[in-house]
């Protein structure tokens, strides 16, 4: 074979290669191009469905027919719309949530994992930040007390849900709370809220308890006084027959008054039951105040050292009667006119006088004594049950110690509010005022 042919031949081989790795290199960037654009395809519908918007696809020209971009496109919408409703549901019961959370009478927050506070309703921002915003600030900025940073801590270590009762200090005044504290998981999707707070004020209720411990404790005590002594001078006079007829007639007059002050204590707590323990504690019919107090000797008949000759009324005529529980009236002025004549001490008169406001609509009734006046510091305790200022003085005029409080809780009752202004020295006065409100 000469040169040339071979040469010839070597050349075209040549060209057939080259033309063969053309054609390779196109085949390859075809295939390349169709990856690239099916990649950015499967992207987009992964962005999509990852961020829940809709997209719409549109079709590179070097794909093939066989490329299922409808189906893609129906799976893109399908999943906007599951998204959106799924959003839509999130956002409605969140609203709900907080709602419930925000017109809740206790207060509620909502803390994340690091204690601070991403939601609280208008009654614990009143109680533990009126100057300010709570949100994004931690708890224990607002609420320093180790019973609510052990419930977290319990809580965070996989305990059950707890309460437990704390004691919260602003600007003097010390209130207590009860605080209930669960995990938001089953409620809240969000990682960054975990812990519901709830908290109570439950001051009021703790001060009744105590006052209901007290008030047993004061009851049985008062009770056991004059059952002891009845019980003490009706055993001597039963073992020792022989007694002298002058000391057994002492001793019965003192069973007799012990017996009256036990009915007296009897009376007062059934008062006192029937007021705080009754739906229904009076029954208000139309009377008028002056006629109820003119016949108030009915009420004073069985005390035998209140002198009626001492007792100087002042009564403002009312033309019109007005709903009041008269029966009840009656009592917390009986009383207030007993009380002046048990412990006023030296003086000439007590005083009964009523007023009407001027635009008619409330009316005031007081009580005044000249005696000895009442101390400054017992003033605020004196509308307790069971307190006294003179015990001795009590003792030997039959008091139960309870008058002046029902006094109180008759006159409250009645949506009124009863006062006391003494001086020791210069007397006593009671007062209380009513609501003349419409005829029942």
């Amino acid at each position: 074979m000469s040169n040339n042919k071979l040469q010839e031949l070597i050349r075209l081989h040549s060209s057939m290669l080259w033309l063969l790795i053309l054609i390779l290199t196109l085949v390859a960037g075809y295939f390349g191009l169709q990856v690239k654009h099916t990649n950015r395809i499967i992207r987009q519908v992964l962005g999509s469905i990852k961020e829940g918007n809709s997209l719409i696809l549109e079709k590179p020209f070097l794909l093939g027919d066989n490329f299922p971009l409808r189906l893609c496109q129906n799976i893109l919408e399908e999943n906007a719309e599951k998204m959106e409703r799924l959003v839509e549901e999130s956002n409605r019961r969140t609203h709900t949530f907080n709602e419930i959370l925000g017109g809740m009478l206790d207060g509620a927050m909502i803390l994340d994992g690091n204690h601070l506070v991403t939601f609280s309703n208008s009654v614990a921002l009143q109680n533990f930040s009126p100057d300010g915003p709570m949100k994004g600030r931690r708890i224990e900025a607002f609420i320093d007390a180790f019973e609510v940073l052990e419930l977290l801590d319990k809580l965070s270590r996989g305990k059950k849900p707890s309460k437990a009762e704390f004691s919260y200090e602003r600007r003097g005044k010390i209130t207590v709370y009860e605080i209930t504290c669960g995990l938001l998981s089953p409620v809240r999707s969000s990682q960054n809220e975990v812990y519901l707070l709830l908290l109570r004020d439950i001051t009021e209720i703790k001060r009744t308890e105590r006052l209901r411990k007290d008030f047993v404790a004061n009851a049985s005590h008062e009770l056991r006084t004059p059952v002891t002594m009845i019980k003490g001078f009706s055993e001597t006079l039963i073992e020792e027959p022989e007694i002298s007829h002058n000391q057994s007639r002492s001793f019965i007059s003192k069973i007799h008054k012990n017996a009256l002050r036990l009915k007296a204590l009897v009376d007062d707590l059934l008062s006192i039951s029937e007021l705080e323990g009754s739906e229904q504690a009076i029954n208000p019919t139309n009377n008028k105040l002056s006629d109820v107090i003119r016949g108030i000797d009915l009420y004073l008949q069985d005390k035998p050292y209140v002198d009626s000759e001492k007792l100087v009324f002042s009564l403002e005529e009312e033309r019109e009667a007005f709903p009041f529980d008269a029966i009840k009236i009656a009592m917390a002025i009986g009383n207030l006119i007993d009380n002046a004549f048990k412990y006023a001490g030296n003086f000439s008169a007590v005083k009964i006088s009523t007023q009407l406001s001027d635009d008619r609509n409330f009316i005031t009734c007081s009580v005044y004594d000249d005696g000895n006046g009442i101390p400054a510091n017992d003033l605020d305790r004196i509308f307790e049950r069971f307190y006294v200022v003179d015990k001795g003085r009590s003792r030997e005029k039959g008091g139960t110690g309870l008058g002046l409080s029902i006094v109180k809780r008759i006159i409250e009752a009645h949506g009124g509010n009863v006062r006391v202004k003494s001086k020791l020295g210069e007397g006593t006065i009671f007062s209380f005022e009513l609501p003349r409100i419409a005829k029942v």
